[in-house]
Formats: C-alpha cells, structure tokens, sequence
C-alpha cells in the first residue's frame, strides 16, 4: 500500500468546481492509496463521477502524471464521456484555482499557460479506451513476439459472416444436419467467439466434450428412467452436433489464419497470450501506467480477466468498478463471480512480499431515483441479495439527500393488446398533456428540451403490439436497435426475398412471400406447388441418377484395355 500525501481534499476540489460534496463513501474511494481495490455500486450510485473525480484529484495533486493513467470500460460511448469528462474537470479547475490564487501540484503549468491549459492538458491527458481497443494496441504493439503480424486485417462483423459461410458451404463432409446454411454459419461464429472468450482450441474443446459424453453415456439411467433418461439423450445430442460444428470453427480459424486477418475474439486473446506469455509486455505497461481504472468489472470475460491480471494482477495500483446485479454479458463468458475474485486476483503486495486480498469499497447512495421507485426497484432485486446467491455483498441503495417521493403505478391487464393499450394511453397522457404546450411535438421537460419515455419489454415478440398501440395513439416511435428495422413489414419481405434467393432451403421465406401481399397463393395453391414441387424433384434425382450411370459406363469404357469391349 503506498500513503498518498496531498494537497486538496476532495471537498477541496469539488468547492473549486462549485460542485455538490462528495460522500464519505465517494471520499474514501477518491483519496483510497495507490494499491488494489474493489468499489462494489449499485446503478446510479455515482460510479463514473467517482472514478473521474478519482483521477481529477491524483492529477491535481500531482501523485501521477496524465499520460500515466489508464481506464477502460466497455463501449467507444462510455469511454468518450469518461475521457472528456476528466479533459473537461481539469480545465475548469485549472482556471478556477488560478482565479483564487490556490496552488495545484500536478497542474501547475496548466496554470500558468495563457490559455488556461487547455493546449497543455490536451497533449498530456489519460488514456480512456474500450477494453477491446486496449487489446488491439498490444497486439499491434507486441504481437510479432509471438508470430503475429501487425499487420494483420481486422475482420467486420460482415466479414466475419462472409469468411465462415465460406467454409460452410464449401464443406465436403457430411454435418448431419438439416439446419439452414444461415443457422450453420451463426453456430460457427458464435463457437468461435466463445472459445477465444474462454482461451479454449478447438481440439481441446473437442476432447472435453468427448470426456463429458462418455462419462454420461457410462451412467445408468436414473429411476423412473424415461424422463430424465430423455434429457440426458438429448443432452448428449446437444454435444455431438456442437462436436460438428467445431471442425467447422476449426476451418473457419485455419481461413483467418491463411488470409492473415483476426477478429475482436483473437485480439482479446492473443492479448491474453502475450501478458500470460511474454513477462516484457506486463513490465512494459506496469511502467507506462501508474494507474488503471476498470470500469463495469463485472462484465469482463475469463480472457480479459486473464489479461488484465497478468499484467496488473502484482500489486499494482488497479480499481475496478464493478455491480454484481448488472452482469449482463454472461452469454460470452463474463460471469458476476470476477467481482467475488478481484480481491485475490488483483492482491495487495508488501514491500516484503506479503499478499494480502485487495480493499473493498461500497457505494450506497442513488442519485438517479426517488424513494418510492428505489424502494420499487429494492424489493425487486431483493432474491439476488439472498445469501446462496449474494456472492459479492451489494449494500441496499439508499435515496439521495432531497429526493423526492416518487411515483410507482401498477396496471394488470388481462391480455397484451389490452396492456398495450393502457401503456398508449399512460404515455400519451404525459407526452401530450391536454391543453398544454408541445401537442405536436411533445411537452417541455423541465430540463429543456421534449418529455420522452422508454417503454422496456421482456421478450421482442411484443415489440410489435406496443409499437402499433402506440403509433395508433399519434406518438412518434422508435424501435431501438437493429431488430426494430427488422421487424418492419416492408424490410421483413425484403429480407425474406433474399433469403429465398441466396439459399432454396428457406421454405419459410419463400412462404412468406408466396402468401404476401403480392402473390396472395390460398391454400390450394400451395398445395398443388407443394405437390409439383416434388414432382420436379423426383425428376431431377432420377435425371441425376442416370447422369451418375452414364459417367460410371463412360470411366469405365475409357478404364477398358484397348480392344475389349467394356462392360
């Protein structure tokens, strides 16, 4: 642990901004040594405002350097606003204890400069990144030491598609499979991915899988037998078509590798590889970074984890970020138990070698919700802090100073048109108040700008009742994110059209559009194309059967010695 001595309290600097106090527990993380720590936040508790006043009073006291910072979080969006959050703090602070004639340790030159430090602050700033950005440096920085080239291309989520259809429908084997090539393609990316998630080839893969069905194969039946019996069975087929599929991600890697390109799961991994691998790396950026922030821990996968504990894992002075309740990235590895290990994953080390698990910091406060809506959201999440399930303790929110009571309202519907009705109308009601300003365009809200809701939903089959109750109720609508476009009618016959086009085996596209709007087939019709259908292809495969006869007679009569008739 290393005693900081500084200057400014964090009282101090957030007087100098003329922002609210920070609470003793945001104190104690802002002014915690320069050692390895755990803040366990709940949502909206203040945790990026932590984190950069973190870094805003290790900057201004001089106890690091800008350039000597490192914070990674998840998305380009979080780490923009982290980056520019701090830029931003240390300006306005430069300039305002220049006006009060307060010394600042570590920003004494910002000081002094003309412009009030911007320019200096702009060249020496930390470094915020996305944890998949960190990677790639490394692996263009360090990846020859281990037989990559920097050069390598990095493949889109298109190209990803491309090259594993590729190797999918170019397959000589026999998958034993009736999935569509589409589906295939997707098993193959996403086995992929979590094997790089995981550090795990696919021969090593296999043989775990192996080990795994015969073990379940070597167990008796349970009794009664039949039903357990019939999971185990389909348990065990579950696991034999994921064995196909690897052979499949086996040549879908060989591709990459043959054409020199990597995608976002290699470089994760090869990243790995090197701090695991390579002692230089780790030294390398321990001297380069003083400090390093991890934000959303809980999220990270075993490959990150590997990452950044191999090059930081050794005492070094790392706070991560992270809320148990908010993992939401178990389905490529991350699991909420990171949080449970940091302590002993990232240990504080003596002088004399002595180990000991990181400090843990709480954050109890929510900033963002009223009583009634917390209390709401507490009784919520209650079973998750149950003791066979709490594995990192998350202290219950508490409401901020002032808040207000808040509102929660309850509505049961008997059907979901009906619900979706009701949510119409709740919206439109305060969108649009009666009488009131904004009938076209939305109320004013009282920060400025136009009143908008979210309306969430636990499965996308209901994106399109809502969508038309509240289109129906002269509300602007958006569907956010990809799906929503594709659930719109006129892209979902486009899709299909290309679907039935590029691959025959698409009967439900082709459904769709024989029954659209355009061709408007009845029941008997398909029927008789159903029944036409298979007519042709008997024909083709009795053609393709006599074709196969005549290339036999003719290799054959060419294999013949010269003056013996064949056959």
């Amino acid at each position: 642990m290393s005693v900081l001595a500084a200057t400014l309290s964090a009282q101090d600097i957030a007087r100098l901004l003329r922002r609210d106090l920070p609470t003793e527990e945001q104190v104690a993380v802002i002014e915690s040594p320069l050692s390895p720590a755990l803040v366990v936040a709940g949502a909206g508790s203040g945790k990026t405002e932590t984190m950069s006043a973190r870094v805003v009073w290790l900057l201004a006291n001089g106890l690091v350097a800008p350039e000597e910072v490192l914070g990674l979080t998840f998305t380009r969006k979080a780490a923009g606003e982290l980056a520019e959050r701090v830029r931003r703090r240390l300006r306005h602070l430069a300039r305002a204890a220049a006006a009060e004639g307060v010394h600042l340790p570590g920003l004494s030159a910002a000081q002094d400069a003309a412009d009030g430090g911007a320019a200096l602050l702009t060249v020496a700033r930390p470094t915020i990144s996305t944890y998949n950005a960190y990677a790639a440096s490394l692996v263009g920085d360090h990846g020859l030491r281990i037989g990559v080239e920097p050069s390598a291309r990095l493949l889109g989520e298109a190209a990803q598609w491309q090259l594993a259809s590729e190797v999918v429908e170019s397959w000589t084997a026999d998958l034993d499979s009736s999935a569509a090539v589409s589906t295939v393609v997707e098993a193959v990316l996403t086995l992929s991915g979590a094997l790089d998630e995981h550090l795990i080839g696919a021969d090593e893969a296999r043989r775990g899988i192996e080990g795994i069905v015969e073990a379940v194969e070597a167990t008796p039946p349970g009794t009664p037998p039949r039903q357990p019996y019939a999971k185990v069975r389909e348990l065990v087929g579950s696991l034999r078509e994921r064995q196909r599929v690897l052979d499949l991600v086996a040549a879908y890697r060989e591709r990459k590798r043959a054409a020199d390109a990597l995608d976002f799961g290699d470089q994760v991994a090869i990243a790995a590889r090197l701090a695991r691998d390579v002692p230089e790396v780790g030294a390398g950026e321990r001297a380069r970074f003083r400090v390093v922030l991890l934000d959303e821990y809980q999220d990270t996968s075993y490959a990150q984890l590997v990452l950044l504990s191999q090059l930081f894992g050794g005492g070094h002075p790392v706070t991560a970020v992270g809320d148990p309740h908010q993992s939401i990235y178990g389905w490529r590895g991350a699991s909420a138990g990171g949080l449970e290990r940091f302590p002993t994953d990232f240990p504080d080390v003596a002088p004399d070698g002595d180990r000991r698990p990181a400090a843990v910091y709480a954050l109890s406060t929510s900033w963002r919700n009223d009583v009634a809506v917390l209390d709401a959201a507490n009784h919520v999440a209650a079973p998750l802090r149950r003791p066979e399930k709490a594995r990192v303790t998350l202290p219950t929110l508490g409401a901020r100073p002032g808040a207000g009571a808040g509102e929660v309202i309850a509505h049961l519907a008997p059907t979901l048109e009906e619900e979706a009705q009701a949510v119409a109308e709740f919206v439109a009601a305060r969108w649009r108040p009666e009488g009131g300003p904004g009938v076209d365009g939305g109320a004013p809200a009282p920060g400025g700008g136009r009143v908008t809701a979210a309306v969430l939903c636990r499965k996308r089959a209901q994106f399109p009742v809502l969508h038309r109750a509240l289109r129906a109720a002269g509300l602007p609508v958006e569907v956010v994110g990809l799906g929503g476009l594709l659930a719109t009618p006129e892209v979902v016959d486009v899709v299909a059209l290309l679907q039935a086009a590029h691959d025959p085996s698409r009967g439900d596209s082709l459904m769709r559009l024989l029954t659209g709007a355009r061709t408007m087939l009845g029941a008997a019709d398909l029927h008789a194309l159903a029944d036409w259908s298979a007519h042709l292809a008997r024909g083709l495969d009795a053609r393709a059967a006599a074709a196969v006869a005549r290339e036999r007679a003719t290799s054959a009569g060419d294999d013949a010695p010269a003056g013996v008739p064949a056959g």
